[in-house]
């Protein structure tokens, strides 16, 4: 029972860190809403990236990850388990949210960009200039679109 809640606990941090650092490259973009769709959506590209970002704009042995090949099985995120990400980063006061266009947006604040500026791991790194290519390649295009790139990307997978 300790193993599983150790690993529920691992896979909550590292996803929460994961959304986080999406949602701190868009603090520049005031306009910008963050809404709960677009968290799920680009958060896609964060997991997949071998699968979603062409290949030149990744260099060999960054994002390491078993889920690449064997996870995106269905694309539709579960919005439940994103809420849970989102609700431990709001407990956690790294992220704050408002309401948008009758949605809430999320935000990171000043603790998350403390906690943000003393990660120095690699695999941040690599998140953070994924954060980087989704804000300058996807953040101009409406959801809807998006979506179809992650559908017409899935179709083409090969499965061994």
């Amino acid at each position: 029972m300790i193993i599983d809640l150790d690993l529920i606990n691992s896979d909550l941090t590292l996803n929460s860190i994961r959304i986080l650092t999406l949602i701190s490259e868009f603090e520049s973009k005031k306009s910008f809403s963050m809404s709960l769709n677009r968290v799920m959506l680009y958060d896609f590209f964060m997991k997949f990236p071998r699968t979603m970002i062409p290949s030149n704009e990744i260099t060999e042995g960054e994002i390491k990850d078993f889920s690449e090949r064997y996870s995106y099985f269905h694309w539709q995120p579960d919005r439940e388990e994103y809420n849970l990400y989102l609700r431990y980063l709001l407990s956690k006061d790294l992220v704050q949210k408002r309401i948008i266009s009758n949605e809430y947006s999320f935000y990171i604040n000043q603790n998350g960009k403390d906690v943000l500026g003393q990660m120095q791991s690699s695999y941040y790194k690599e998140l953070a200039k994924l954060s980087k290519y989704i804000k300058q390649s996807l953040s101009n295009l409406s959801d809807t679109k998006v979506e179809s790139m992650i559908i017409e990307k899935l179709e083409g997978v090969q499965y061994e």
